[in-house]
């Protein structure tokens, strides 16, 4: 079976074949540009596809292009699994003024959830997200040349 973490940069999941645009060390198995098609991959040779928090790095010009290469080496009747920042609720954390710099901009904890601080008198604990945290939901970490957001995705996008 051919498992795909397509754009999983330094995340390695069991299994899978790790396939990025930069080597990350033992991490990737295929270094390719995932907006350079045709991926390297035969028609309907993959069980399954999983990318986690890589689709909002491609050109919104290319996302569909993306979508279609992945349903091309993808076997009738498997697996995608797609994860994105939703801009959306990022929005409505913005409109109802619950950024804070009290809410960790990490979390300590596997497991653990992002908590603003009791009686913070910024946001008298009801922050759900820290200003940065928030600003990469739009723009990427910015970590190295890849790492921008490309495109912005919501709930009904």
């Amino acid at each position: 079976m051919l498992k795909l973490n397509i754009g999983g940069g330094p995340r390695k999941i069991e299994g899978f074949t790790n396939v990025d645009v930069l080597s990350w060390d033992d991490k990737t198995d295929i270094i390719h540009d995932l907006s350079v098609f045709p991926y390297p991959f035969e028609t309907e040779s993959v069980d399954e596809i999983v990318m986690v928090e890589f689709l909002e790095h491609i050109s919104f010009h290319k996302t569909t292009s993306v979508l279609r290469e992945c349903h091309r080496i993808l076997r009738s009747g498997c697996q995608m699994t797609i994860q994105v920042p939703d801009c959306g609720r990022m929005m409505e954390i913005y409109v109802n003024r619950k950024i804070c710099d009290c809410v960790p901009h990490k979390l300590k904890k596997e497991g653990e959830k992002f908590k603003a601080e009791e009686g913070c008198f910024q946001c008298n604990g009801k922050g759900e997200i820290n200003p940065i945290r928030w600003q990469y939901a739009f723009t990427g970490a910015q970590k190295h040349e890849f790492d921008l957001h490309r495109n912005i995705f919501t709930k009904y996008s």
